[in-house]
């Protein structure tokens, strides 16, 4: 499925605020550990080693980058499998392209969003155009990994991306 797309992102349908929200505490403030993903791209994790009961709907939130790569140097994901989240990446500098075993993809510039559903599971790939392998240039985004509710979790994947 190609990208989703709208002329006003702020037009799509906004999620029902829960009738059993309740306030919760900081438990702690700490420093995200550094780590490499994917075929060796930075990472700060900022939610490493924290129980998964007191992160929901939230599962992982990484800083990619900042990495000023030399010519050859890019470096994305190789093929993987989502199944049951959502991940919304904001690409603050470079550029990235995405595909995915349902059809969807696209070209992520600096100051785009990528919202991507796996519901009921796909296979899908980032990785650096050819133009900025041959260059290099400077890469920084944060990913956002949200759960899907039970009910949702199985649901048909899809991918958007907002300009």
């Amino acid at each position: 499925m190609p990208a989703v797309t709208v002329e006003n992102p702020l037009t799509l349908p906004r999620v029902a605020e829960p009738q059993t929200a309740a306030a919760r505490k900081v438990l702690a403030v700490s420093t995200a550990p550094s780590g490499f993903e994917g075929e060796g791209f930075p990472v700060r994790r900022a939610f490493a080693g924290i129980n998964y009961e007191h992160l929901d709907p939230f599962i992982m939130m990484d800083q990619m980058g900042e990495v000023e790569y030399a010519p050859g140097e890019p470096k994305g994901t190789p093929w993987h499998p989502h199944r049951g989240f959502e991940t919304v990446t904001y690409l603050i500098d470079g550029t990235f392209v995405h595909q995915d075993s349902n059809g969807g993809g696209g070209v992520i510039n600096g100051g785009d969003t990528q919202w991507m559903t796996a519901g009921a599971g796909l296979l899908h790939i980032e990785a650096p155009p050819e133009s900025l392998v041959l260059s290099g240039g400077l890469f920084h985004g944060l990913q956002l990994w949200v759960n899907l509710p039970a009910s949702d979790k199985m649901m048909p994947p899809r991918y958007q991306d907002i300009g």
